[in-house]
């Protein structure tokens, strides 16, 4: 397995407390697979990718749990030792190609220092026809023209596209992509997504995308987890996450989603309230005030996650008690005193 996430906890000393960015993620990402993480802005999807790679510098940070690949530690690891598996295993792609380029070195020239760094064994003549190669194969026309451009020269989805080829310059086992489509026109969206998924085939290498927008992976996850207020609630098969989803955080983001069949006089749906103050975070559900099945026992205690279907040895479970066995009402009398229900108007 390329990538094990365990008990993952992330949390930011501030002149005005701790936040808890992070709490308790579990993750795996097997071999040649794409795992998609969803969620709204602050819910931690960036920060554990940054983890991963470890690019967050601790202090500020206090970060906890266990990150394997193969078997190794990487949160253990020295940073010389870290820096041999950046670029060369796991790759990444961020939000924002311009701030990833230096607009004072050529393209070529700066995707060819991952080369340089990781020591391939090729002469720059060698490295410099390799970069060509994988210029050409994130479809840039012309790439040995553009191997002497600068950054500033690009459109945004070219840029994108150089970030890429950085990114998998050394083909490694697990390409990370980060926002890849933002602020890119629904177009240029979509042949990123479609130039990552040819990536991932032709290198076999495994991607997890990071994503608010459940559209962007639609065709393109295996499996798909949500994060909402620095924890997975909902992990599954994308098919079963989309057309059964059994978190109402999960539901809510799928209902707010536009269709082309939308009626224009239908008020478009939308999660009302706020994420939870991550300062200091909820005991029970992060959800709790935002759900409209809301019981007692959600603001009390953290549900663990039930499995609510698996198919071909694939769980999708969910981070909710509306799945505990005891059933929905039941639930609420048995765990909260005969409290029942958040409110008179709250339904199961």
């Amino acid at each position: 397995m390329p990538l094990a996430v365990r008990d993952l906890e992330v949390s930011f000393r501030t002149y005005g407390g701790s936040v808890s960015a992070v709490r308790g993620v579990n993750l795996d990402v097997s071999e040649g697979e794409c795992l998609a993480i969803v969620g709204e802005s602050g819910c931690g999807k960036s920060v554990t990718a940054q983890t991963v790679m470890r690019l967050i510098p601790s202090p500020p940070a206090e970060i906890r749990g266990s990150v394997t690949m193969d078997g190794v530690e990487l949160l253990a690891l020295p940073e010389k030792r870290m820096k041999e598996i950046r670029g060369a295993k796991i790759g990444m792609i961020f939000q924002d190609p311009m701030t990833s380029l230096d607009p004072t070195m050529q393209i070529g020239k700066q995707i060819m220092e991952a080369l340089t760094v990781h020591d391939r064994g090729l002469k720059p003549l060698a490295a410099a026809d390799r970069v060509i190669e994988v210029l050409g194969m994130v479809g840039i026309p012309n790439p040995e023209k553009q191997f002497r451009r600068y950054a500033y020269e690009f459109s945004g989805g070219m840029r994108q596209r150089v970030v890429i080829a950085m990114a998998v310059i050394c083909s490694p086992r697990l390409l990370i992509a980060d926002e890849p489509t933002t602020a890119l026109d629904v177009t240029t969206q979509a042949q990123i997504l479609d130039l990552i998924r040819d990536l991932k085939t032709k290198l076999r290498t495994s991607v997890v995308i990071i994503t608010h927008d459940m559209g962007v992976v639609a065709n393109m996850a295996d499996r798909i987890a949500v994060f909402y207020a620095g924890q997975v609630v909902e992990e599954g098969r994308s098919e079963d996450v989309f057309l059964n989803p059994s978190h109402p955080y999960t539901a809510a983001l799928l209902m707010s989603r536009p269709s082309l069949d939308w009626d224009r006089g239908q008020k478009l749906a939308s999660v009302p309230g706020t994420p939870p103050d991550l300062f200091a975070p909820p005991a029970g559900c992060g959800f709790f005030d935002r759900c409209a099945a809301a019981m007692e026992v959600c603001r009390e205690a953290l549900p663990e996650f039930f499995e609510t279907e698996n198919h071909e040895g694939v769980s999708h479970r969910s981070l909710c008690w509306l799945h505990h066995p005891s059933g929905k009402t039941e639930l609420a009398r048995w765990l909260s005193g005969g409290r029942g229900l958040k409110g008179e108007d709250s339904q199961c």
